[in-house]
């Protein structure tokens, strides 16, 4: 007998899911209930079917079983892809199209946010507008979650632009706290949860929001554990250097800054010295606003 039916059990009720639809279509309320219990076995193929239902990854809800009782194994990290989701305008607005008409239908919220993922890919694209109250929706539905997986994570790093900079910090603390435990499955998962602490450090950069800038930096240092978070460290030196231009170093801080640049370049990775570059006299630019509104 496997602990697996317990691990369920909590992540389930850590996602707010009912009995009823993590089962739906698998296998009966009734059996569910006394998997979770312990009482039975499941096939692999009827586990993996639940878990699709309450949007957690074999290879997170394994991880997770392994690391609540005490089982620690070691990790394969494949190569990291891309951060950001790729989806071209077309299959946004088919997915869009799909998961509305699912909610529409079967009334569940795991459509309706998948729904509103799509609509904010849309909106960047000028082909949709995001609604207040689908914003707090979505700031709800991710502050309230108790355990942060994969999906989680990819969600928040493909919305984060609808909120505002102390929202943003607000949800990326919310994750630090309830999704640590799931950072280590593999490498993508290391990659996008960093990714969401960078890009949140850069808005506090942007914002002039040295504490909170500060708790993020160190954050983002304790979750780069792997030597080939060359990018990472990259752009984190040069975050760092925006924070020591906040702190009144102005010199040291365009010496870091400059030294990050420098990494891309001699990566030949002249896109990403372009874009930090334009990052730079981007935060130049708020900057100097910012001390022009201080001094009226």
């Amino acid at each position: 007998m496997t602990t697996y039916g317990q691990t369920f059990k909590n992540l389930r009720e850590a996602k707010g899911i009912s009995l009823s639809n993590a089962a739906k279509n698998v296998v009966s309320k009734s059996f569910l209930s006394r998997f979770e219990r312990e009482q039975s076995n499941i096939v692999f193929d009827k586990l993996y079917r639940l878990l699709l239902n309450i949007n957690v990854s074999v290879e997170e809800f394994v991880y997770l079983d392994n690391q609540r009782h005490g089982r620690y194994q070691p990790f394969h990290y494949e190569d990291t892809k891309d951060y950001v989701d790729s989806q071209t305008v077309d299959y946004s607005a088919s997915l869009s199209n799909y998961y509305y008409q699912k909610w529409q239908t079967s009334d569940e919220e795991f459509y309706y946010v998948n729904f509103l993922k799509e609509k904010v890919s849309m909106e960047k694209h000028q082909l949709a507008v995001v609604e207040e109250k689908e914003k707090t929706f979505l700031f709800n539905y991710l502050f309230n979650r108790e355990t942060w997986t994969h999906y989680e994570v990819r969600l928040y790093m493909s919305i984060i632009s609808l909120f505002t900079p102390m929202q943003s910090f607000y949800l990326t603390q919310q994750m630090v706290k309830n999704g640590s435990e799931t950072i280590d499955v593999n490498w993508n998962h290391q990659a996008d949860f960093l990714y969401v602490i960078l890009n949140t450090a850069l808005i506090m950069a942007y914002t002039n929001n040295v504490s909170e800038l500060i708790r993020l930096i160190a954050q983002a240092k304790s979750a780069i554990h792997n030597e080939q978070y060359l990018y990472e460290k990259t752009e984190l030196h040069f975050i760092e250097g925006l924070l020591f231009y906040l702190q009144g170093k102005h010199e040291l801080a365009k010496t870091r800054v400059k030294e990050a640049i420098n990494v891309f370049n001699v990566l030949d990775s002249k896109q990403l010295a372009k874009l930090y570059s334009h990052r730079w006299e981007k935060f130049f630019k708020m900057y100097n606003n910012s001390c022009v509104k201080r001094k009226n």
